[in-house]
């Protein structure tokens, strides 16, 4: 093996060896995020204590610490989405309409596409499924810091699919279908996915218990 072949072949064993630490690290990161993800249940102890602007479908600007005082749900949503972001809005819209009542319950979908979904996106998209209401923001905002607030804060994250992979032109991202209850003091609650029967009871029980908790320290 002469001195040019040598210099090749350590560069090639270099590069696999980054390679293969880049893929451990990715599936070790990735395997965290999933743990945190999929909790339903946990007292979790999480407190959102950092805030970010956003705009919502009619162009105003919200601010998470405004919904300090009501229990909450927030999920992914995209305008784009080829059919289950329709169906997890459903689901939030039955206990919308179950608890009947804007001062105790309040829905946030967020989109995962903020470079495509401005205002105007979000409100043809709402109005479409029957879901403009004053107790249910559908928010968007810079790109890269409402992505990172979501995966820091709620790790509700998503990634772009590659094209071979996708099964349509609108089945852009992979991301599992998360709902995360916020209590009235700002405390997460858990995560649940509402297309699992176990994890929509869950969530329905955990969700009347957050709003009995928010009566009680209302004295009401």
């Amino acid at each position: 093996m002469n001195k040019e072949t040598k210099i090749i072949y350590s560069f090639v064993v270099l590069a696999l060896l980054l390679v293969g630490a880049f893929i451990f690290l990715w599936s070790l990161k990735t395997k965290q995020m999933n743990r945190v993800k999929l909790r339903s249940n946990d007292d979790v102890e999480r407190v959102i204590s950092r805030d970010i602007s956003t705009t919502d479908a009619d162009g105003v600007d919200r601010s998470f610490s405004d919904l300090k005082g009501k229990v909450w749900l927030i999920s992914h949503v995209f305008t784009r989405c080829p059919g289950q972001c329709a169906g997890v809005c459903a689901v939030l819209d039955e206990f919308r309409k179950e608890v009947n009542d804007e001062n105790l319950l309040h829905l946030v979908s967020v989109t995962l596409d903020p470079i495509h979904d401005d205002a105007s996106q979000l409100k043809a998209f709402s109005q479409k499924h029957g879901l403009v209401s004053k107790d249910w923001w559908f928010l968007t905002g810079n790109p890269d810091e409402l992505n990172s607030y979501m995966l820091e804060t709620f790790s509700l994250s998503a990634q772009e699919k590659d094209e071979a992979l996708r099964n349509g032109p609108d089945d852009l991202f992979a991301h599992r279908p998360m709902v995360v209850l916020v209590d009235h003091e700002l405390k997460i609650r858990g995560w649940y996915d509402p297309f699992d029967k176990k994890g929509n009871k869950s969530l329905r029980e955990n969700l009347f218990s957050a709003i009995n908790d928010m009566k009680s320290s209302r004295g009401s």
